[in-house]
């Protein structure tokens, strides 16, 4: 994958390498939702991402209860206000169950995340479409 964009995306071991294409393709797609909407007008003041998708958050329930997480339906994240830094978790094993709409059910997942920090900096919210 490509270096240097504010928004990374990988998977966690446990999965197929043969995801890295759709890996890549999401974290295009979102660094160009938060390039249209200006969020990177301000080189000192840009919010950083790195998203892992995960099985289930179960996985990492132990580093969920330490620092400060934020835990929903399908995603946690933890976000260091002093570095304008994200950690994420997208739990993907209950989409894989409905087996249908799994990349269109991640974007929504990305931009819930990006759009609840983004939002704490008043930039204009991103749009899963």
């Amino acid at each position: 994958m490509q270096q240097g964009f504010p928004i990374t995306i990988t998977a966690d071991d446990r999965f197929s390498s043969s995801l890295k294409p759709l890996l890549a393709k999401l974290e295009m797609w979102i660094n160009f939702q938060a390039l249209k909407a200006d969020w990177y007008g301000k080189e000192d003041h840009v919010l950083t991402f790195d998203f892992t998708l995960v099985r289930t958050l179960d996985e990492k329930a132990e580093q969920l209860t330490s620092e400060n997480w934020i835990v929903e339906p399908g995603y946690a994240y933890h976000y260091e206000s002093s570095r304008l830094m994200t950690i994420a978790f997208i739990a993907v094993d209950d989409l894989l169950e409905h087996g249908t709409g799994i990349e269109q059910a991640i974007k929504d997942r990305l931009v819930a995340v990006t759009n609840a920090v983004g939002q704490q900096h008043g930039l204009i919210a991103l749009i899963a479409a």
